[in-house]
């Protein structure tokens, strides 16, 4: 623009109006995910966890060859086969490992533990990615570690071990997070397309030595699970195509508000002071670390 030049206000709301939206897709997203969790929860219940999470994947798979029919042709051409079925190993793993949390743990609570993977991810990709990360966010880490903690209470009357399960899910989902970026040339096409296939036939091959035939209830219950789940993936990656992750990370967190209102309405659930407490600290450290991270990126 010219010195003295009036700006153009339409050029100017444009990219406000681009993150606006990119936030309330993020936002929806973290609900969609709430709400896949839920009928998780409620089907693990009367059916085996490794049927359950086979029944997300299904739905995954068939909503992957839907919307993407078109642009399949091409979709086998990825830069690494291997990472990309380790990546899909690494989902399937996650999901196991967060819905059989979920048949112990309140959901709230499997939410916010599960939420230490931004910060599993910093760790590794410093480690395996050569990534810097400043003193200010090893910080933020360790406080949101010490927010897991206090959910989590070990050696108290109040400790389960089945809430190291979703810190087990948000391994493999961090895990699955750096191959992305090691095979990011792929496209998300190409990656979700992988991760379903892979996904799908390993946890088939599981759902066989464990199979309970589901009821018509089940059916829908997992249908509903499966479209919730397809949706939070569609909006994520709409999202992400839309702002960058630094300005989106902090709004991320709102999941764990949705969990805590889902696991309300249908359990009655109601979430103890402490878990309010470490959800807070949880979150907080998360956004500190994000806001972080765009003050970086800007100053690069």
């Amino acid at each position: 623009m010219n010195p003295g030049q009036a700006p153009n206000l339409a050029d100017a709301s444009a990219p406000t109006h681009r993150t606006l939206t990119a936030i309330l897709l993020a936002v929806l997203s973290a609900a969609f995910w709430a709400a896949s969790d839920t009928f998780a929860k409620v089907m693990g219940e009367g059916l085996p966890v490794i049927e359950v999470t086979w029944m997300r994947f299904a739905v995954h798979v068939v909503f992957v060859f839907l919307y993407y029919r078109r642009a399949l042709a091409g979709v086998l051409k990825t830069m690494s086969l291997p990472l990309q079925i380790i990546r899909g190993i690494c989902s399937a793993l996650s999901g196991l490992s967060f819905i059989y949390g979920l048949t112990f743990v309140p959901i709230a609570e499997t939410t916010a533990i599960a939420f230490i993977s931004p910060f599993l991810i910093m760790g590794m990709a410093a480690l395996f990615l050569k990534d810097k990360v400043g003193i200010r966010r090893w910080i933020a880490a360790l406080v949101g570690l010490l927010g897991v903690l206090l959910i989590v209470q070990p050696g108290t009357d109040a400790f389960q071990w089945a809430a190291f399960f979703p810190a087990l899910a948000a391994l493999f989902a961090s895990t699955m997070i750096i191959i992305t970026r090691v095979l990011s040339d792929d496209g998300p096409m190409r990656t979700m397309f992988f991760t379903g296939i892979v996904g799908f036939v390993i946890l088939s091959v599981m759902t066989l030595f464990v199979w309970v035939t589901p009821t018509t209830h089940d059916l829908l219950l997992g249908l509903g699970m499966g479209i919730s789940a397809a949706f939070a993936n569609l909006t994520q990656i709409t999202a992400y195509g839309r702002a960058k992750p630094a300005i989106l990370a902090p709004f991320t967190y709102i999941q764990i508000v949705w969990a805590t209102l889902f696991g309300m309405a249908i359990f009655g659930a109601w979430p103890t002071v402490i878990t309010l407490l470490g959800s807070a600290i949880i979150a907080g450290s998360g956004i500190y670390s994000a806001l972080r991270e765009r003050a970086e990126s800007r100053a690069g």
